[in-house]
């Protein structure tokens, strides 16, 4: 190609950047052709009208699917992945770009650079800055560009001997495989493992003897939103998406954008951004979405960490409710509205009354003992959970029943470790205790954990029969230890016995635990109000109600999704 244009006339510096202009679309063309002719390719059945080959980095994880397919690469027509088919894709970007950018005042520029230091940019501040953050150890960046980095390394290099030795000599992006000192860059996971943000622990341990992945992690975190801010002009505006259930990676992210790079979060929006036929998500609660976070300079003021709380509470209960009114639900719902009360706490500079405990970092403490608490005290609210201060472990039976749907072939709720984990900390439970209490069952399969939640099984003949099991399988007798234990118990009574004699029994059991008792009162007004017509659960809390009179009594701050 080069020599082409200098038959033609053009200078030497001009044809040899046309030549790597054209060596670098045919290089994409290369690794789109390697990517869907590897032997770990997978059979795509989701559509019978486009081509029915994956990526080869198309999982994450294990999945049962036919692989080992392949495609005709020389095949023109209908076939996009081909050798014309990739250029021919390769064309319609460039012709997309020319055309979005001809005639305009505005100028393009791509740079590679470090993320932690942003060291290319020379003096340049910005209005606006957009990134995606990466979610810990979502994926091995470094590792997976190692299948490109084969490829391209020998397709874009001449073999040449130096001193008797037969050396790699890249005519175009010389930097991409040889460092400034002029050594060959063997593999990008050597080159780069150490300086990705990501947490890889055995990748860590590899370079680093004792090395804290996690750690790790947060610190080139925390440099790259240092480099963010100080190229963000005052009136400026950080935009990241992050999509996580993790309280780990939430702690990470406000230690980088809040704690220390003093930012932050103006306000939040949840937005769809997740593949609705996920793999990796298959059988799981799934969060679908991610939370776009508006960052701004100035964090300013003191303030208790217990008002906060209130304020947030108060505040994100609204927006959960406009959330469900959306149609948010489940797990989506919970981390929209965690998002709405990061903005709420990272609006002041310091909040006194933190005190960090069994090896958590202040900021850790926050999310954990605070933001988490929030935000599913902000969600029960629009379920009608006001004005009762609910025990842990029945603020965690009342957002697993309505956040957690049940599973066609499901005879109760079952929760994967996360919603588990998630809820669990935001209601303040320790899952220990919860399985000593049988208020969940918790069961391994195939490496992977799952909680069941017990309660009335669905599938039952009748009502009496599905809260009998459930008495059963939680071993409640005559002595109670929780609000769950009295409402259950009061569900049999309400269902199988007269009025008269159901409030004979209702009076023992608050003779006995009057506080137990009024709790489960107000666990049952909500529950009868939030739950759906076909819960098991649903008829015999009604009776329950309806016996004591309290059937008309709609929980204050209900909403009722049409």
């Amino acid at each position: 190609v080069e020599e082409e244009k200098l038959k033609q006339g053009w200078g030497r510096k001009d044809a040899n950047t046309y030549a790597g202009a054209v060596t670098t679309y045919l290089a994409i063309a290369l690794v789109r052709l390697v990517n869907f002719n590897s032997i770990v390719n997978t059979w795509y059945s989701g559509s019978l009208l486009t081509n029915k080959t994956q990526s080869s980095l198309s999982f994450r994880g294990i999945a049962m699917t036919w692989n080992w397919c392949d495609i005709n690469t020389t095949y023109e027509e209908g076939n996009q992945y081909s050798i014309t088919g990739n250029i021919s894709s390769i064309i319609r970007g460039l012709s997309y770009l020319v055309n979005a950018v001809s005639g305009s005042s505005s100028s393009v520029r791509v740079l590679l650079d470090d993320a932690t230091s942003l060291s290319r940019l020379g003096d340049k501040k910005f209005d606006l800055i957009v990134t995606d953050p990466p979610y810990r150890g979502d994926v091995a960046y470094s590792e997976l560009s190692d299948f490109y980095y084969v490829w391209l390394k020998r397709a874009l290099s001449d073999v040449v001997e130096s001193f008797g030795l037969m050396k790699l000599t890249p005519r175009f992006h010389r930097e991409a495989f040889f460092d400034e000192f002029g050594n060959e860059i063997e593999t990008q996971w050597k080159a780069f493992a150490l300086k990705e943000v990501s947490e890889s622990e055995g990748r860590l341990k590899y370079f680093v003897e004792g090395g804290n992945g996690f750690e790790h992690f947060k610190a080139l975190l925390s440099n790259a939103f240092k480099a963010m801010a100080s190229r963000l002009r005052d009136d400026g505006l950080l935009i990241t998406y992050y999509a996580h259930t993790s309280p780990d990676a939430w702690e990470a992210l406000l230690e980088a954008g809040w704690f220390n790079s003093r930012m932050r979060i103006a306000t939040t929006h949840a937005i769809v951004t997740e593949s609705a036929d996920s793999v990796v998500a298959r059988g799981k609660v799934r969060l679908d979405m991610s939370i776009l976070a508006v960052w701004k300079k100035g964090v300013k003021g003191v303030a208790h960490v217990d008002e906060v709380y209130a304020k947030a509470v108060e505040q994100c209960s609204r927006d959960a409710l406009e959330y469900r009114k959306m149609g948010f639900e489940g797990i989506n719902l919970f981390v929209a509205v965690l998002g709405r009360v990061l903005s709420v706490f990272t609006s002041y500079e310091r909040l006194v009354g933190v005190k960090p405990s069994n090896n958590k970092s202040y900021v850790g403490e926050i999310v954990e003992k605070y933001i988490y608490p929030a935000t599913a005290e902000a969600v029960a609210r629009t379920f009608g959970a006001t004005g009762t201060r609910f025990s842990p472990p029945s603020m965690f039976y009342l957002l697993s029943k309505v956040l957690i749907e049940r599973r066609p072939r499901q005879t109760r709720r079952i929760l994967d470790r996360n919603s588990a984990v998630i809820l669990s900390i935001g209601t303040g439970c320790d899952l220990k205790d919860l399985e000593k209490q049988c208020i969940v069952v918790r069961e391994k399969k195939g490496g992977e954990e799952k909680y069941v939640l017990m309660e009335p099984r669905w599938g039952a003949r009748e009502a009496k029969e599905a809260i009998s099991d459930t008495l059963i399988a939680r071993k409640v007798g005559s002595r109670v230890t929780s609000a769950i234990d009295v409402l259950h118990l009061l569900e049999y009574h309400a269902v199988t016995l007269p009025k008269e004699e159901f409030k004979r029994k209702a009076e023992e059991l608050k003779s006995k635990e009057p506080a137990l008792y009024e709790e489960a009162i107000a666990l049952a007004k909500v529950l009868e109000h939030s739950l759906r017509p076909e819960d098991p659960e649903k008829t015999p809390v009604t009776e329950l109600l309806k016996n004591l009179g309290l059937h008309d009594l709609m929980p204050l701050g209900l909403f009722t999704k049409k």
